[in-house]
């Protein structure tokens, strides 16, 4: 619809500038896709800064996540205290014995929740439970 100006000329509307002197703001598809790239641009970059960071320092908060990983062991439902968990160059090795398979998959769990990224070694045996098949001789 066009719109009369000040000096008599006729303006198309969504021509040129508008009512606050700045030119029309694209439109349509393409400034969609402009928006979703910059968007995109952004989160590549917060990403790229991300893992350039964790190349510079891998293992620079390995031993709290070791310790955290030993406080819910010993403070969740398995209350494991036996286990010995160490950093050993860029994996992390777990010594222990655990009472049940169960358990020791529980362990496994854990570890992989707690050191996501971070190769673990687990040496853990599993403990004898059955009942001897003859008497102990003491003498």
């Amino acid at each position: 619809m066009a719109t009369p100006s000040d000096d008599g000329t006729r303006a198309e509307a969504g021509a040129g500038p508008d009512a606050t002197g700045e030119p029309d703001a694209p439109t349509g598809p393409a400034a969609g896709v402009s928006a979703q790239s910059a968007q995109s641009a952004q989160s590549a970059q917060a990403e790229q800064a991300e893992q350039a960071e964790q190349a510079e320092h891998p293992t620079s908060n390995t031993e709290y996540r070791i310790a955290h990983l030993g406080e819910r062991l010993a403070g969740g439902d398995l209350a494991e205290l036996g286990m010995r968990i160490e950093s050993r160059g860029d994996s992390v090795h777990i010594t222990g014995t655990a009472s049940t398979a169960h358990d020791r998959e529980a362990i496994l769990r854990l570890a992989a929740e707690e050191l996501p990224g971070i190769a673990v070694r687990a040496d853990i045996a599993l403990a004898d439970v059955t009942a001897p098949d003859h008497p102990e001789d003491l003498s």
